[in-house]
């Protein structure tokens, strides 16, 4: 556990100064006359840096208890990556970066978001040897779910949160 705590602080460190440094980044909106603490970047900023904290701490106990001692074998990676949990992360890590990398300004968000979820659902829910009425009660369920909640996110971002959507 010492080493999975290892290798989460610094994915959280990572992650945190990546957020940051994006949150310095966006618009401040001087010319609206918008309040310094109402400006986009300061809840993602906070959050980055409570990130960066917890991120920061259980690094510092991990290294404490030797978690930086990582002692990668090659059989030791091939467990980790057979293991079907995380099978499970890495499908969800790809599909992910794919809707935020290449979905997401390429279609317009409301479709986007409705493939992302409905792939999603859809490999998360196969089974190998489903019979075809399971299949197929699987697609409609998951094209239903993927056109509820795309219509909601949108709607809900759009016209209750005011964001202008890619």
């Amino acid at each position: 556990m010492a080493r999975a705590d290892f290798i989460t602080g610094l994915a959280l460190i990572f992650l945190s100064l990546y957020v940051i440094i994006e949150s310095w980044q966006m618009p401040r909106l001087e010319h609206l006359k918008v309040h310094p603490l109402s400006v986009p970047g300061v809840v993602p900023a906070f959050i980055g840096m409570v990130l960066l904290l917890f991120g920061t701490v259980l690094t510092i106990r991990s290294i404490r208890r030797g978690g930086h001692r990582l002692r990668l074998t090659e059989e030791g990676l091939r467990r980790l990556y057979q293991d079907p949990g995380n099978q499970r992360l890495l499908l969800t890590a790809i599909l992910s970066i794919g809707y935020a990398g290449f979905l997401i300004g390429n279609l317009p968000y409301g479709l986007a978001t409705g493939l992302f979820i409905f792939v999603f659902v859809l490999l998360f829910e196969w089974e190998p040897g489903m019979s075809s009425a399971k299949r197929r009660r699987g697609v409609m369920t998951a094209a239903l779910i993927a056109t509820l909640s795309s219509a909601a996110i949108t709607l809900v971002f759009e016209r209750l949160f005011l964001v202008s959507l890619p």
